[in-house]
């Protein structure tokens, strides 16, 4: 089980040295002396489930990354940066300089700026002035907190605005605060230890009253029961992944920009399992595989009309089971499995390969409704400009009606006046000599 390693005493500048702009409030007024754990960065934590006293394999906030990171300034001028880039520097950014991000189409960011981003909110989560251990859930915490730590992260990284790039912050730094406090209990819940001989023993880095909250609840029936769940539901994952610090979405990110193409569920499964020599991490992963390829060129050699992202797809629920409410498994924070399974993954596995017979069927539908739509336009044109005509001609006979009838009525109301009255008119508005 990997476990985070403990970094170096450092100095930590806090929100009150780094000026929010004046539509965000601030978070923290001085600046913390703390002893940092290794940030958890994007999670990949993306196995069946995980109990209290296994967290999941986190980025850290001391991993270096050799890629080029994207720096930009208050002026919005952009310079490149090379070289080690850890989490923990970007509290020591220059005011208005933010890392750009980029993400991919569920908002997870990817490529060195993704990982350094995992790491920075990793820290985050550690820090009681952030995220306080006297909950017991994540859920409790007051959206005004929530909030700030999006309006933080945006202070420090260029991210698109999306809300799925808030949610995705969100859900990362909950996973991170849950697996600290994982971590914390794993090192300090001692076996035959009291409540109070546990709670004397106060790590310098948490405020004390947070630590006190925290190992009441540690005692409380509810979380023991929750305790039991979680090992019992760790003991049923037997394939753990091998992806290391990346998380899923940096490694699907990479396999799409060497391939040019998506990988296929089971394919990617396979990617993340292996060892670096290119064996599977144990039997069970490498039995999954096969029993899933096997699944799925059965299908195919029956001739069936689904397509490869489809037939992958049922052969991994079919063994693995459903995924859970609210995610997917093999895709990281924040995909659901409605962005997975639904049209979207149908064309997406299909649109690399013109030469399919399935491309091609989808070619000619899409040309053929795109002529129907050309004709009905071009119909309803031509319908409109007759209306049209109709309106103009219309309109002409009826003012050329209206201008005869006219006429006819100023020539009868001629003959009804008398010229002696015409003359008397005239004569009445002369001026007097």
């Amino acid at each position: 089980m990997a476990r985070s390693k403990r970094l170096r005493e450092c100095e930590i500048t806090t929100l009150n040295e780094v000026q929010l702009n004046s539509n965000e409030p601030s978070l923290v007024s001085q600046t913390q002396h703390t002893s940092e754990h290794d940030a958890d960065a994007s999670s990949n934590s993306d196995s069946d489930s995980a109990s209290e006293n296994e967290p999941q394999v986190q980025e850290q906030a001391d991993h270096e990354y050799n890629d080029t990171l994207d720096i930009e300034d208050d002026q919005g001028h952009t310079r490149k940066k090379r070289g080690m880039t850890r989490a923990k520097d970007v509290w020591n950014l220059p005011n208005g300089h933010k890392i750009i991000i980029k993400c991919n189409k569920f908002g997870q960011p990817v490529k060195k700026g993704g990982g350094i981003l995992g790491g920075w909110l990793g820290t985050l989560s550690r820090k009681g002035s952030f995220c306080s251990l006297s909950y017991n859930s994540w859920k409790k915490v007051p959206n005004t907190v929530k909030t700030e730590l999006i309006q933080l992260t945006r202070t420090k990284f260029k991210l698109p605005m999306d809300n799925n790039v808030n949610a995705w912050i969100l859900k990362s730094v909950s996973r991170k605060w849950k697996d600290y406090k994982c971590e914390l209990k794993a090192k300090y819940m001692i076996e035959d230890y009291t409540e109070q001989q546990i709670v004397n023993v106060v790590p310098k880095e948490i405020v004390p009253q947070q630590w006190v909250d925290l190992v009441h609840y540690w005692f409380s029936e509810k979380s023991q029961l929750y305790s039991q769940i979680g090992r019992a539901s760790r003991a049923k994952h037997t394939t753990p992944h091998t992806t290391g610090s990346m998380s899923f979405a940096r490694n699907r990110h990479k396999f799409e920009k060497e391939n040019q193409r998506e990988p296929g569920r089971i394919e990617f499964f396979a990617i993340t399992h292996k060892s670096k020599d290119g064996s599977y991490i144990n039997t069970a992963a490498s039995n999954f595989v096969n029993d899933a390829m096997v699944k799925v060129n059965a299908n195919i050699a029956s001739g069936s009309s689904t397509s490869i992202v489809e037939l992958e797809n049922d052969a991994f629920i079919g063994i693995k089971g459903k995924d859970q409410y609210g995610r997917v498994r093999g895709y990281g924070i924040g995909v659901v499995p409605t962005q997975v399974l639904g049209p979207q993954a149908y064309i997406g596995g299909v649109r690399y390969d013109d030469n399919t017979e399935e491309v091609q069927r989808l070619k000619s539908k899409i040309q053929v409704m795109e002529d129907t739509y050309e004709s009905r336009l071009v119909g309803m044109q031509e319908e409109y400009e007759s209306k049209l005509a109709k309106i103009h001609q219309n309109y002409e006979s009826r003012m050329s009606g209206m201008q005869s009838q006219l006429s006819e009525l100023t020539s009868i109301m001629l003959n009804f006046v008398r010229p002696s009255d015409i003359l008397g008119a005239e004569s009445r508005g002369r001026p007097s000599t």
